[in-house]
């Protein structure tokens, strides 16, 4: 039905069957395909950074090949999967992609077909680069995403004097040095010199999730102006990423993306429209921020001009909310606050008070969708939904204050973001500490509650 485009043959073979979803052991072309990608065994360890967002569920490609769940490893491995059906475009890869979807969020053939029909574009690109030589570059770009989280990682590009606690930062240098450096990343080593300076000039130039939900101001924008980018750079950017997300909760849902919905798709697109108008010289950072925070106020029946509307469609897109219904429950949850709480909360999320070189928080989305998951806080979404703004919000302002005080007096390194990613722990674990606990930062930004 759509032309498929042919690396090596273990990539044919790796996607070829889906008994890579099934009990039974996998097939010997997964484990080619992994000894092909070598850099792929950095994120099967322990000491690997997970994400703490969604509770593992124990199953997926991992426990399959090594007999222990590796988070990182399975999201990973699932984002590939979800690009290789994405770009076959066939109904079969259409039902494995959205298998896992509930129904009324499911993603339609439509718009399946559409991200098809973007990923052919991209294949067939003027930008110097086969089909075969781009096809490998989003695989690559997809597996070295995250070598950051990875302590062999951090371990070998020591001695280079890469070492950005951040892992995003942290990519951004290592391909950096990977220019002079090719043979420290065998994926990277292989690939052709168009599709090197490809990956190198998109390397961390924009955090798109960053901006999905909405969760920092118009600097995260900058670097789309600041690099010069041209429109087939970015339109590759944004698909690597889009593979990206829909592999993203392969250690809660392994086997299909659960993640791309119709509603994800939704806020995807408006914020690739955000991003592709920057492409205009006239259109600024600030306008491309505008025009995406303005978007996900009306989904939520919002006014993007008051204050209060602004925070809380910030917080409706890091919750991934999209209904009048869920923005009505965002304020009579944050109501229910005592007004001094509600303005210090206004004081530290307003988008409009954000200081231009303050670096975007990493992981607070993590914090409310954990709470908003967490059984023990409600027995429906609504309850949870607002005791993740009753307990999330005034945790997150408290954070936020304490973090810019330490900003100001210079006991924190304005170059580090700071990382809710052991919050968004707590808020699976122990909710009701994030209430009473003091908050403290360590060397690499992490916020310590103690």
């Amino acid at each position: 039905m759509k032309k498929n485009f042919t690396i090596l043959a273990i990539f044919l073979n790796l996607f070829a069957s889906p008994i890579l979803f099934s009990d039974e052991a996998l097939p010997s072309s997964t484990e080619a395909f992994i000894e092909a990608y070598p850099e792929l065994h950095w994120l099967a360890d322990n000491q690997v950074r997970k994400t703490e967002e969604g509770v593992a569920s124990g199953e997926g490609y991992s426990l399959q090949l090594f007999g222990q769940a590796y988070p990182e490893f399975d999201r990973s491995l699932l984002s590939i999967q979800c690009l290789e059906w994405i770009l076959d475009g066939s109904d079969a890869s259409y039902q494995s992609f959205t298998a896992s979807q509930p129904i009324s969020v499911r993603l339609t053939p439509a718009h399946f077909q559409e991200l098809h029909e973007r990923g052919l574009s991209i294949l067939n690109n003027t930008f110097g680069l086969t089909p075969e030589e781009t096809h490998r570059a989003l695989q690559a770009a997809l597996i070295l995403g995250d070598m950051g989280k990875s302590p062999k990682a951090r371990e070998l590009f020591k001695p280079f004097g890469v070492s950005a606690p951040d892992q995003d930062d942290f990519y951004q240098e290592a391909m950096e040095l990977l220019k002079t450096n090719p043979n420290l990343s065998p994926t990277f080593s292989v690939l052709p010199p168009a599709a090197q300076d490809l990956l190198t000039s998109t390397a961390h130039m924009v955090h798109y999730g960053h901006i999905t939900h909405l969760e920092g101001g118009s600097a995260m924008f900058h670097q789309i102006k600041a690099r010069n980018t041209d429109h087939f750079a970015l339109e590759f950017d944004l698909f690597v990423h889009l593979c990206d997300v829909s592999g993203a909760l392969a250690h809660v849902k392994p086997g299909s993306s659960f993640v791309y919905t119709e509603q994800t798709h939704k806020a995807m697109d408006a914020m690739r429209q955000s991003c592709l108008a920057l492409l205009d010289p006239e259109f600024t950072e600030q306008d491309a921020y505008n025009q995406y925070v303005s978007q996900r106020a009306t989904w939520l029946g919002f006014n993007a001009k008051n204050p209060l509307d602004r925070c809380l469609a910030r917080v409706g897109a890091m919750l991934r909310l999209f209904t009048p219904e869920e923005g009505t429950i965002l304020k009579e949850a944050i109501a229910s606050l005592p007004e001094k709480e509600r303005q210090k909360i206004i004081a530290q999320l307003d988008v409009e008070g954000m200081r231009i070189n303050e670096r975007t928080p990493t992981y607070m989305p993590a914090v409310l969708v954990n709470l908003s998951n967490n059984p023990s806080l409600g027995d429906t979404p609504e309850k949870r939904l607002r005791q993740a703004v009753i307990l999330g919000l005034p945790f997150i302002s408290r954070t936020l204050e304490a973090y810019r005080k330490e900003l100001k007096c210079g006991m924190i390194s304005s170059h580090i973001p700071i990382c809710f990613n052991p919050a968004a722990r707590i808020a699976k674990a122990a909710p009701g500490d994030l209430a009473k606990a003091k908050i403290a930062f360590d060397h690499e930004g992490n916020v310590i509650l103690k």
